[in-house]
């Protein structure tokens, strides 16, 4: 209906101009205009049949509306990146202490092996060497371990009495020295003089006693032999009482300035060795203690951490021959994110001779059935697609096969900036063989599908400045663009899904209308010119269809764009000429 309109409406345009144009062109040649004398009525000439209105297009191509359709509207995803096992298994050298792994044979890449068969067998000699030295260093070790323990056993025991001892010996000493100068210098004293005074008392008797034995010979009529006798033996006393106060006086002044200060000094320096020594014990004893007991508990440590290098050199003892943990085919090197790495230099240091680094993963052992394509999207993308959703895998080596994937996993923490990794599972069963880990592969994922939509061109939908939720059309009504509220679905590239507020067959434009400028001035409308004959005006031409601002913002509805598609155009009013001429046409009425 809306194409039955614009057709009439331009056909009226054009019916116009060009009999405004017969007008003006036939006045200078003569033509009288009608009533006047000496003219004859001259007959218009027929109007030309304006030429039929070219197809508007119908795509974002063209330079007129689009109009709207319904067609299959499909969004795809493509995964790329590189197969892999979706069960699969590394084998790495990983020792806790040995770095010298020399390879004796190594399996070949590429062959197929079963759980438990040898992969690389390194050369043993050096840490078979190694284990054996530590092994005689152990028995040592354990020797002086139980040297330590009795040691530190007898400490424990004997410092508690060795302290209480130097304690007693001081006090011992402390208490001679108070008793020897309180007592016992006092009395060594006074016997001295009392030893003294008995000698020098023997003395004065037995020197009385000869004096009187003297007189008493004189007088008494003894007989000669006997005097000389009695004589004799007291005078021998007297010798002796004499020799004997020399021998007190000597051992008395000894005694007194010899023995006793030097026996109260060295009692008193005596006393103060053993303070001295007491406190050096009191420290030493302790620290002795203590050191047998570091001693004792570094020989543990030794003795554990030589256990724990024994146990760790063990295991690497056993690293010396790696063998495969599941069955499946040997890959060199190391497959991580959907990259194998390592593989050329893995192929140089597995010969017989070459030399594997400490942490290397040398082989990786590849279960080739299920499988799984390793790839990443960036944000955009990713949002597309969930876990799940079907699609077809093909191969760069094999781009004729076709093969069923799924999504198994789509991660929701980026790996990297705007890198979130997808996993696919390809269903390859024996028939394919050819499709094997490591090959570049890609899947189609087919994220929403719909068989009839109602798709328009993504530039042909505007936004609001105001409100940015707001999307809209502008729909032609009337050869006019209005603007039409509208649901966006899905978007495809340049295509996106209308949910509501356009039906088919509605027309709009891919671009904002140009509006006027305000300082262009308007061109003024040509005056209508009267013939001749019939004192009629001519209908200046039309002027084309200027885009209509909308009253108000018109709503998405499905009614709305109906009953647009049942107004009729109403055929421009016609005016009654003042004379009829024969066989002419009504002015300002085109052709439809």
């Amino acid at each position: 209906m809306t194409r039955r309109i614009h057709c009439l409406t331009l056909c009226v345009a054009l019916g116009a101009l060009v009999a405004g144009s017969l007008l003006l062109a036939a006045e200078p040649k003569g033509i009288a205009p009608p009533g006047k004398p000496g003219f004859s009525a001259a007959k218009p000439p027929e109007m030309p049949k304006p030429p039929p209105e070219a197809a508007k297009p119908a795509g974002p191509e063209g330079a007129g509306p689009y109009r709207v359709k319904r067609e299959p509207f499909k969004i795809e995803v493509t995964l790329k990146g590189m197969l892999e096992g979706e069960k699969t298994a590394e084998v790495a050298v990983r020792p806790e202490l040995w770095a010298a792994f020399e390879v004796v044979k190594a399996m070949e890449h590429g062959q197929a092996v079963k759980r438990g068969e040898v992969l690389v067998q390194f050369d043993v000699e050096k840490i078979d060497d190694e284990l054996a030295d530590m092994k005689t260093k152990r028995a040592i070790a354990d020797l002086m371990f139980k040297q330590a323990e009795e040691t530190l056993k007898g400490l424990v025991a004997s410092t508690p009495m060795d302290l209480e001892s130097s304690d007693r010996l001081q006090k011992y000493a402390h208490e001679d020295l108070a008793r020897f100068l309180k007592l016992d210098r006092l009395l060594l004293e006074k016997t001295a003089h009392y030893l003294m005074k008995s000698a020098e008392d023997y003395l004065e008797n037995s020197r009385d006693e000869l004096n009187q034995l003297e007189k008493m010979y004189k007088a008494d009529d003894l007989t000669e032999e006997t005097e000389k006798i009695v004589m004799k033996r007291q005078r021998r006393a007297v010798e002796r009482a004499e020799f004997m106060v020399e021998t007190s006086r000597a051992n008395r002044d000894e005694t007194l300035k010899i023995d006793l200060p030097r026996r109260q000094i060295a009692m008193e320096q005596s006393v103060k060795k053993l303070d001295i020594a007491a406190a050096k014990v009191k420290v030493s004893l302790p620290a002795a203690l203590n050191q047998a007991q570091i001693e004792f508990d570094k020989l543990k440590t030794d003795r554990a951490r030589d256990d724990r290098k024994m146990k760790k050199l063990l295991a690497d003892r056993e690293l010396m021959t790696l063998k495969a943990p599941i069955d499946g085919v040997v890959y060199y090197g190391r497959f991580a994110r959907g990259r194998w790495s390592g593989a050329e230099m893995l192929v140089e240091s597995l010969r017989p001779g070459g030399m594997v680094m400490k942490g290397a993963v040398v082989m990786t052992v590849v279960q080739t059935r299920p499988l799984v394509l390793r790839s990443s999207l960036g944000e955009a993308d990713v949002q597309k697609i969930r876990a799940g959703m079907k699609g077809t895998a093909r191969c760069a080596a094999l781009p004729d096969l076709k093969l069923s994937a799924a999504v198994s996993r789509v991660d929701t923490i980026p790996s990297s900036a705007d890198s979130f990794e997808v996993h696919a599972r390809v269903q390859a069963d024996a028939k394919t063989e050819a499709v094997v880990p490591g090959m570049s592969c890609s899947v189609e994922v087919v994220a929403y599908a719909k068989d009839m939509a109602l798709v328009i061109p993504a530039k042909a939908v505007m936004s609001d400045e105001r409100d940015e939720t707001r999307k809209y059309v502008f729909l032609v009504q009337e050869g006019k663009p209005r603007e039409r509220d509208v649901a966006v679905g899905k978007r495809s590239d340049d295509r996106v899904e209308i949910i509501a507020g356009l039906t088919e067959g509605d027309e709009i434009l891919l671009e904002r209308p140009k509006a006027p400028k305000p300082d262009e001035p308007k061109a003024p409308a040509p005056a209508a010119k009267e013939t001749k004959e019939t004192g009629e005006k001519a209908a200046a031409p039309a002027k084309a269809a200027e885009p209509e601002k909308p009253a108000g913002k018109e709503k998405p509805s499905a009614e709305a764009g109906k009953t647009e598609k049942k107004e009729e155009a109403k055929p421009p009013a016609e005016k009654k000429p003042g004379g009829k001429k024969p066989g002419g046409k009504k002015k300002g009425q085109g052709k439809s």
